[in-house]
């Protein structure tokens, strides 16, 4: 039985499994199997072959993955109200981060003996720059030198910090690495390394998401999106998909009128699908309904009707919340350029009408004018510095 299991998978065999791993979310067994797969293409092929582009973008995706699941953020790449979501899971980070910390520090003290905490603390501080280095040695054999610094628990919170950073740092290596064999490929021709090229575009434009760099990951989406839409018809759902990918970009980046417009399109380009789809003699010539019906035993276009048309409830909820967020970014906006100066008409107004009933009324007008004159002059009106200088 152990000479069985210890007969090594080939790379494709490993490949075929990382994506299975893959397609289930198994993220942790998927990196296992195409860090293996990439290693071994690397050594039969060379680093830069063509044969490993496929390999490094799996590897990648799977990478991403890992990193979402790690750092607690959705690993569907669909995006709904996370702004308070990402706010807690930075409060959770910071708290675990210090729960972690904190509870180093007890086990190094109960190992020591000691039992109080302020013993617990002094003792820590004293011995755990050794114990630190050691667990490093033993543990970080792949890392790079000098993550240690003898700070004792703030150092072991830094290294778990740098593994989300690497993981998420090396899925962007791999798509990049991927990228530029595949651009060769796709110079010679052949729409196979156009396709996984657009693949790769979006996942970099993921990585960036995640890393919070959306001008960026705008950038590689809409590369994305030109090569698909001259591979693909023009209600193919994968570019319906980008689009969609994009408006969540340009939201996150509060470039409103820009999701607004790609949430649109993404939401065109379903309705034009399911009108395709629900035309009987359309469908009989559809590229795509031929092939997902080739390749997938499960699908039927039914269930691919009845799939857009829950996805559109979903859009159109996307672009009503942008339009809501497009028109608070703009009241927000007015209110403070303009609260100064809207206080100062409204002032002036209310002293010109009372000016004109009662001669005692414009003085505290004028008083409030000439504190907004101090600070804007813009807003100085010119009935504004006759009564300053008459209780002056």
């Amino acid at each position: 039985m152990s000479d069985v299991e210890e007969v090594p998978q080939s790379p494709e065999e490993l490949l075929a499994e990382g994506r299975r791993n893959l397609a289930v979310r198994d993220y942790n067994s998927a990196v296992e199997c195409l860090a293996k797969a990439c290693e071994h293409l690397a050594k039969t092929h060379g680093d830069i072959a063509d044969e490993c582009a496929e390999a490094y973008l799996w590897y990648g995706k799977a990478l991403l993955g890992l990193s979402r699941e790690e750092n607690g953020v959705l690993g569907d790449g669909m995006p709904g109200a996370n702004n308070e979501e990402d706010d807690n899971e930075e409060e959770n980070d910071e708290e675990s981060g210090k729960n972690a910390a904190e509870e180093k520090g007890e086990v190094v003290a109960k190992e020591n003996g000691e039992v109080e905490k302020n013993e617990a603390e002094s003792t820590t501080k004293d011995e755990e720059p050794a114990s630190s280095t050691a667990e490093a040695d033993e543990s970080m054999v792949d890392d790079k030198p000098g993550t240690s610094n003898g700070e004792g628990d703030e150092s072991m919170v830094n290294l778990d910090n740098e593994d989300d950073v690497d993981n998420l740092q090396l899925a962007w290596e791999m798509l990049d690495l991927s990228r530029s064999i595949l651009q060769k490929r796709a110079e010679s021709g052949g729409e196979a390394a156009r396709a996984l090229l657009a693949d790769v575009h979006l996942a970099l434009g993921e990585v960036a998401l995640e890393s919070e760099t959306y001008d960026k990951a705008v950038i590689d989406m809409m590369s994305c999106l030109d090569i698909q839409k001259e591979l693909y018809k023009s209600d193919d759902r994968r570019i319906a998909e980008t689009h969609y990918h994009i408006g969540i970009a340009n939201s996150l980046a509060s470039n409103f009128e820009d999701a607004i417009t790609h949430f649109k399109n993404a939401a065109n380009i379903l309705e034009t699908r399911i009108k395709t789809l629900e035309n009987p003699t359309s469908v009989t010539d559809d590229a795509t309904v031929k092939k997902y019906t080739t390749t997938d035993p499960f699908y039927t276009v039914e269930g691919e009707i009845k799939e857009l048309k829950e996805l559109l409830p979903e859009i159109q909820e996307k672009i009503q919340d942008m339009m809501d967020y497009k028109a608070e970014t703009i009241k927000r906006v007015r209110e403070t350029l303009f609260s100064s100066n809207g206080e100062s008409t409204v002032s002036s107004a209310n002293g010109a009408s009372a000016a004109g009933s009662s001669a005692a009324a414009p003085k505290p007008a004028a008083a409030d004018i000439s504190h907004l004159i101090k600070r804007k002059r813009k807003t100085s009106g010119e009935d504004a510095p006759a009564p300053k200088r008459v209780n002056t």
